[in-house]
């Protein structure tokens, strides 16, 4: 298996020096971000040795590389920061589901919360689709035949897996809404238990609404953070002050807001998932 990124001649929502991200089909746009295909590029050069830290992470992820043997990995949803090598420069092209909260439950129909924090093989969570996966796909060239085939897979395997209509939407309002939605707030509108509600939320999320909650906010604060200044965003994200702001994003992101200004070339995440 040996694929290269201009195999992939289809439309994309963005192209960075080693990322090309792709939207899924319609039917997937409520449990998929994006696919995207990373890849190697001799003209940005990246110092051997150097790691890459990923920002926590509520949604998890497919990642298929390319060996002789297909591997395609599941990550779960991350409560603390992940340090991997970065080696975009010399790997061969991978290629990523990018899930949004609740799509790994919409996809695998198992509770989230058995992979908080885990990486595991696919093979072991789903034997039948990996093996239906790497049988269609040693019969591919390119990624024109990989992703519209990954995207049917994915939209066939939603169907076979509900999840509660009310709970998701408000797991989707907490995802998308600049407001600072309660606990309090949600389990007066479904007439339910906090700790009922906390169940849902493990079980599709994998994670408490609070951490949740709180990793959501911190990523879309770090798409502003190189733009405004700490003490606005602090403000403007409703933090009490800025010790509190400093708190709660080294909780999220195990450094300093001021120490990840200085260093963002060594941190990566999503842009299209918050």
């Amino acid at each position: 298996m040996n694929y290269n990124i201009e195999s992939y001649t289809g439309p994309y929502i963005q192209k960075t020096n080693n990322h090309l991200y792709i939207a899924p089909s319609p039917s997937l746009k409520s449990i998929v971000a994006h696919y995207t295909i990373t890849f190697s590029n001799e003209q940005n050069t990246i110092p051997e040795g150097s790691v890459l830290n990923l920002i926590p992470d509520v949604s998890g992820c497919f990642v298929f590389k390319f060996f002789d043997q297909l591997s395609i990995k599941v990550w779960g949803p991350t409560t603390k920061v992940v340090t991997v090598p970065n080696d975009l420069n010399t790997f061969p092209c991978r290629f990523f589901v990018e899930f949004l909260p609740g799509g790994l439950y919409r996809i695998l129909g198992q509770s989230v919360g058995q992979l908080l924090d885990l990486k595991k093989e696919l093979v072991e969570i789903n034997a039948l689709v990996y093996q239906e996966i790497v049988q269609e796909i040693s019969h591919f060239q390119t990624f024109d035949e990989i992703v519209p085939f990954i995207d049917q897979i994915l939209c066939r395997e939603m169907k076979k897996h509900s999840i509660h209509k009310e709970i998701y939407q408000w797991i989707e309002k907490v995802h998308l809404s600049s407001e600072d939605i309660s606990m309090q707030q949600i389990a007066q509108n479904l007439h339910m238990s906090e700790r009922q509600i906390n169940r849902y939320f493990h079980k599709y999320i994998g994670m408490s609404m609070k951490k949740f909650s709180k990793i959501i906010n911190v990523n879309r604060l770090i798409q502003e953070i190189s733009d405004k200044k700490l003490l606005d965003l602090a403000y403007d994200y409703e933090y009490f002050d800025q010790a509190h702001f400093n708190h709660v994003f080294k909780e999220i992101c195990e450094t300093t807001p001021s120490h990840y200004l200085e260093n963002m070339s060594d941190f990566y995440n999503e842009l299209y998932k918050f």
